[in-house]
């Protein structure tokens, strides 16, 4: 019901209010870099940031945890994002913990509201927005706010340009739909389906059960990212999503922030060597056979976070 989303976004937003009048008595040191918001969805070759420091990245920071709504003349589809790091004197990991709870009471109740209207998946930017207003952005609603109870000896703010997004096709639905247009193609032009585009590209999948899934790639808009080093390793110990903020403790041995540039698309141009390969099923529409996923093997933090493998915290702190 529209009613409990509401209700558990009243709760989200009370919390992070609550945060933000605490969280920047403990901060020792804030940057954030500020990026322009795309007024359409379409990704510029060159993204410009500008850097902000002390209160004035505090005042954005805020801003931004709090920030819901697209702003005035955002072109939908697109996100707001403020990279940046903020050191604190003591850990803010449980208030941090408490309010991606609350993010996730909010996406509990959008998906119990679609199940109850039984509608698709797809369906549910539409009934937060019907439920919370037109310009609420799902992705700045739900992602979560990141924290480490550790100083880190060095963060590296950087783009991932070149990032894939996969998601996964039923065969049987694939089936279907080249079937229509193989029919649809055949009537249109006066051709046998076996004639068809189409026909053919159903050929490509007729060994495949109903029940399996074709994986379709889609390139993903640059974004920013920070590694941390928490370590003496040479390798990062955690690389999130720059999309808000991170907290980390400071320390008397301080922390060497490097900056995020100005992304450039044509300084970007190699690709990853490790990128695997597919062998293609339909490709006119991005379709590929799977490939055998390895399953990811990360280093478990030993440090309390909200980092994936992090250690949870003790009780009572």
């Amino acid at each position: 019901m529209q009613e409990d989303i509401q209700k558990a976004y009243q709760a989200l937003r009370q919390a992070i209010v609550h945060f933000n009048e605490d969280w920047p008595q403990l901060a020792t040191r804030c940057v954030v870099w500020r990026l322009p918001v795309l007024q359409e969805n379409k990704t510029p070759d060159t993204i410009p940031v500008e850097r902000l420091d002390g209160h004035v990245a505090i005042a954005a920071a805020k801003a931004a945890f709090l920030q819901f709504e697209r702003e005035v003349g955002q072109a939908p589809g697109t996100v707001m994002r403020l990279p940046g790091v903020i050191f604190v004197s003591s850990g803010v990991l449980g208030r941090v913990e408490q309010i991606n709870a609350l993010k996730q009471a909010v996406k509990d109740a959008i998906e119990q509201t679609r199940i109850e209207q039984n509608v698709q998946p797809a369906i549910r930017p539409r009934i937060m927005r019907r439920a919370l207003g037109k310009e609420f952005n799902t992705n700045q609603l739900l992602r979560s706010i990141q924290s480490f109870d550790a100083a880190p000896r060095l963060i590296v703010f950087t783009w991932a340009g070149h990032t894939g997004g996969t998601e996964y096709k039923v065969v049987a639905q694939v089936r279907e739909q080249l079937e229509l247009e193989a029919a649809a193609r055949a009537d249109r032009e006066g051709v046998p389906v076996k004639q068809t585009v189409e026909y053919q590209e159903l050929r490509s999948i007729v060994r495949m059960a109903d029940d399996e899934s074709l994986v379709k790639r889609k390139l993903v808009a640059p974004h920013p990212r920070a590694m941390l080093y928490l370590s003496e390793s040479t390798t990062y110990d955690a690389m999130i999503h720059a999309n808000l903020p991170v907290f980390v403790l400071d320390s008397e041995d301080g922390c060497e922030v490097r900056d995020l540039k100005d992304f450039d698309r044509s300084n970007r141009t190699a690709e990853r060597p490790d990128c695997s390969k597919a062998s293609e099923a339909v490709p006119r529409k991005s379709l590929y056979l799977p490939t055998e996923r390895k399953a990811r093997v990360g280093r478990k933090l030993a440090v309390p976070s909200t980092y994936l493998g992090g250690v949870p915290p003790d009780d009572g702190s």
